[in-house]
């Protein structure tokens, strides 16, 4: 039942974030407990099996490409296929995001919403400049401001396996601190769009109303399984 209600939690989250640019749904991984033998308490002796039903081992995030909006701001951007862009926490630290929805701040630096140093294939922070007229970035993610090339957007793969931690709601990094990213060959940016959340509001509302269901039928079973405990008990003080 706890499982039930992390399941509760978690498509709560993913259906608070379908209008997050970027987001990507996460579901639960279960582990199931092995079963309990119980027995009378006057002679010890085995009577039968209980399960102990599951837990939560851990979530996986669909990384599945979300639909595409054109904003046509010159500072959205979109990324086709399976890279991340890249950005420079708080604590200098780097986390991956599929949120392109950047700005310029008052030291000429691209960034995130949040401030967060948007970083260049190197992985160091975007400098813009001063008195920024135009940008213009490329498929393959060359930046030029005002017609003069600057450099490339990171755009980055998590290696396939790589076990992902949620940082924020539109932000990832590895599990594994000491698990380099490579460049992405085969994603391309597109300037002036932002991918959707790839959550189904429909689908995660029926999915907790699924959840709900089984919460209060198994509700039900372990009430019937309490009450067999009792009878048996009672047998075995006879």
């Amino acid at each position: 039942m706890q499982a039930q209600m992390l399941r509760q939690q978690t498509l709560a989250d993913n259906l608070a974030n379908v209008n997050t640019s970027g987001f990507k749904g996460a579901e639960n991984v279960y582990r199931s407990y092995a079963d309990q033998t119980i027995g009378t308490t006057a002679t010890g002796e085995a009577i039968g099996q209980i399960s102990r039903g599951v837990d939560v081992h851990g979530t996986n995030y669909d990384l599945k490409q979300g639909p595409m909006r054109q904003t046509s701001n010159p500072l959205d951007f979109a990324v086709s296929g399976p890279g991340f862009f890249a950005v420079q926490n708080a604590g200098g630290g780097v986390e991956y995001t599929r949120n392109g929805h950047f700005n310029i701040d008052a030291n000429g630096f691209l960034v995130s919403q949040e401030g967060n140093k948007v970083l260049d294939s190197g992985q160091t922070p975007i400098y813009l400049g001063p008195n920024v007229v135009d940008i213009t970035v490329m498929r393959k993610g060359e930046l030029q401001v005002n017609g003069d090339y600057k450099t490339n957007i990171g755009v980055f793969d998590f290696p396939q396996g790589t076990n992902l931690v949620r940082t924020d709601s539109d932000k990832y990094r590895s599990a594994s601190t000491s698990q380099a990213m490579t460049s992405s060959n085969v994603s391309t940016v597109q300037q002036g769009f932002l991918e959707g959340s790839n959550v189904s509001s429909v689908k995660a509302a029926t999915d907790m109303i699924q959840v709900m269901r089984s919460y209060e039928a198994n509700q039900k079973i372990l009430g019937s399984q309490v009450d067999t405990l009792n009878m048996l008990m009672d047998v075995g003080r006879l």
